[in-house]
């Protein structure tokens, strides 16, 4: 299906902080707000900045989009402190997540940091709830855990420094569950959705093949354009060099080459 991306300004709703450095970015926009896919991103432009930002879809209505993200440099530290007015967006940009579920399968989101962005819309749209396994440096980067609550996920945490959930990575976690396979008391095959750091996606891919479990990975790249132009965020798929951006973010696990 072809999505149709615009590059237009849109009203902002609120631009606020939700805790530690981490913003929430709502803007006003009926006119693509219903027909963003959860996986895709825009480029969103940041004044005094050269390069546009890409920031994934974290939430989207009827008549409003919003953005999450953390202040980590300049532009993200000069758009967190628009707070009125209008900001200019291109997309919705790449390809999302296959919503459509095998039979018998349970999703198992994997995330990392604000990687949780566009798995929390994800977890919003799924069809049925299953586990989400969440890594961050503490528990003040860890976002969204209410709203997972609400659509029924189970949580699985861990933090760098041991402040909440298990003290290390996620996927030590993730292997030692997926090993023993106590989700097959469901009766369920898990199918992996995957979104965070490129060390963590790695780490992730490989428990995936070892135990041979399919799913969908986005990947994160740095990105100028956003449309495939640059060709500065290419990624070997298959064999094939492919655009993040244009092709992307989100592949099949089995396709990606880590």
């Amino acid at each position: 299906m072809v999505v149709k991306r615009w590059d237009k300004s849109c009203e902002i709703i609120s631009n606020k902080r939700i805790c530690s450095n981490y913003f929430e970015l709502k803007i006003k926009s009926p006119l693509f707000a219903g027909k963003c896919v959860p996986g895709q991103f825009f480029m969103i432009t940041v004044p005094g900045v050269f390069l546009r930002r890409p920031i994934s879809v974290h939430d989207c209505g009827k008549n409003h989009a919003a953005f999450l993200y953390k202040v980590a440099g300049k532009g993200t530290k000069i758009l967190s402190g628009i707070k009125n007015g209008e900001i200019s967006l291109l997309g919705p940009l790449g390809n999302g997540y296959d919503l459509n579920l095998p039979k018998n399968s349970e999703p198992v989101i994997v995330a990392g940091g604000t990687g949780i962005a566009s798995v929390h819309f994800l977890a919003a749209k799924l069809k049925r709830s299953g586990t989400l396994f969440y890594g961050a440096a503490s528990k003040e980067d860890l976002l969204c855990l209410g709203q997972f609550k609400k659509l029924g996920w189970k949580t699985v945490l861990a933090t760098d420094d041991g402040s909440k959930g298990h003290k290390g990575f996620i996927t030590d976690i993730l292997k030692e569950k997926i090993t023993n396979y106590e989700l097959r008391i469901t009766n369920k095959k898990p199918i992996l959705f995957v979104c965070g750091p490129t060390p963590m996606m790695k780490a992730v891919l490989k428990i995936a093949r070892e135990n041979n479990i399919s799913g969908y990975v986005s990947l994160e790249e740095k990105m100028a354009c956003g449309i495939g132009n640059c060709q500065g965020c290419a990624v070997k798929i298959n064999g094939v060099n492919k655009m993040t951006c244009k092709d992307g973010p989100v592949f099949k696990i089995d396709e990606v080459e880590i």
